[in-house]
């Protein structure tokens, strides 16, 4: 398991550093405000997989002992908590990007500019920072996060419940009316719509549908042990890190969608490489 772990966290940095990398370095790809929330999404990816993960990996090993006191256990639970719900709602405002693309695109360039898009990402921040910082400071579970050997998620349960709902199920089914509604526009007007705004959409679909199947294990477990407390208790613990260890690999995955359906990132990876072989 935790030969698997490494490689993720391996993966995951390295795809989205490489991701982001050919945002800021190709002007093609930064010409599409889509691609800010993509850029948005690879950093949040990039904290699950240089903070959240390693601390995993080390309380794996050394069998759930913590040993870095704490303050730097909050910082392990605070990126965790904000990196997971900024995810799922960076996916959502792509959603909605692509569903104003396909449904307005002549209003489009006027609706999604630069400064909206920027706006909105950083307001993304901003609510995912604080909804876990507030929360962790005014209805903190226990008096210290560190006790009994162990860093423990300090914070309510019906906390963690409401988090699942407001930052998972209901952007799921959001973002599920967005793209049947979507469907339904692209499958009546095929021919007024741009064939590179329904294959972005696709790209993003497929994007958000593996983030659903690798997070809605871990989420209906998390949901499940707060509504019914001696189901937690009799839950083996291995389920709780496989269904966590799915959830991670989502952030390794992501680099890999864009690469297979997008052009532009198919095209700028292989510029990046042949740069990367001609310096060595």
């Amino acid at each position: 398991m935790m030969v698997i772990q490494i490689a993720v966290i391996i993966t995951a940095l390295s795809g989205n550093i490489l991701v982001c990398t050919a945002i800021l370095v190709h002007e093609r790809l930064r010409s599409s405000t889509t691609n800010y929330f993509i850029f948005s999404l690879a950093v949040s990816d990039i904290i699950t997989a240089s903070i959240a993960m390693p601390f995993d990996v080390d309380q794996i090993l050394k069998k759930y002992t913590w040993e870095h006191g704490e303050a730097m256990c909050n910082i392990f639970v605070t990126s965790y908590l904000v990196a997971a719900p900024l995810s799922m709602l960076n996916l959502l405002a792509v959603s909605v990007d692509r569903y104003h693309a396909i449904t307005q695109p002549l209003q489009y360039p006027n609706i999604m500019t630069p400064k909206v898009v920027l706006t909105s990402i950083f307001s993304l921040w901003v609510y995912a920072i604080l909804f876990t910082v507030i929360a962790m400071l005014a209805w903190p579970l226990y008096e210290k996060s560190v006790f009994d050997g162990a860093c423990h998620f300090n914070i309510s349960p019906w906390y963690s419940l409401i988090s699942s709902v407001v930052n998972f199920v209901l952007p799921t089914i959001v973002m599920c009316l967005l793209y049947f509604r979507i469907y339904k526009v692209a499958h009546a007007h095929a021919r007024r719509i741009r064939g590179h705004d329904i294959k972005a959409a696709k790209t993003i679909a497929i994007i958000v549908s593996a983030f659903l199947l690798c997070w809605m294990p871990y989420t209906l477990v998390s949901c499940a042990s707060v509504i019914c407390p001696p189901c937690f208790h009799r839950t083996p613990s291995e389920l709780f890190t496989v269904t966590l260890l799915l959830a991670y690999i989502n952030s390794a995955l992501n680099p890999f969608l864009y690469a297979f359906h997008n052009t532009d990132f198919r095209e700028s990876f292989r510029r990046l490489f042949r740069l990367q072989f001609t310096f060595i």
